[in-house]
């Protein structure tokens, strides 16, 4: 198991992840855009099984997300430990109301709910915003 940077070589299997995590995927270009920043991949044994991206001039967690087949084993939390250790000040990501999995995952790791967002998804579901202090 290790983490790493993300390079332009992964993204075919960092889009599979996305389009399998999340109804609405994000744009294929979008992955590129964060390619130099905070984007790092979780492999085992050469295969990516998850990935995060964060833009640190936000302070912002893009997106997360691990291989269906990999979930409920401690690997978003590795990951999303792993960049955090990055990052300073409030930390803040949107989830969709509805996930509260994501949500309670997300508490666990210290966010805490700091707001809500109107139809934020394209779909018009409301976001949760949540954010977490790093000195």
């Amino acid at each position: 198991m290790k983490i790493r940077r993300c390079r332009e070589e992964d993204l075919e299997e960092v889009y599979k992840i996305e389009t399998l995590s999340f109804k609405f995927a994000y744009p294929r270009l979008l992955f590129y855009d964060y390619l130099k920043k905070l984007f790092f991949v979780l492999e085992d044994n050469g295969k990516i099984i998850g990935y995060v991206m964060a833009d640190e001039e936000r302070n912002l967690i893009v997106s997360i997300a691990v291989h269906p087949e990999y979930r409920r084993k401690g690997y978003g939390k590795m990951l999303m430990e792993h960049v955090l250790k990055f990052m300073r000040g409030k930390v803040i990501l949107q989830v969709r109301k509805s996930n509260e999995a994501a949500i309670n995952f997300y508490k666990k790791l210290g966010f805490r709910r700091v707001g809500e967002i109107r139809k934020y998804y394209i779909d018009g579901e409301d976001a949760i915003l949540m954010s977490k202090m790093i000195d």
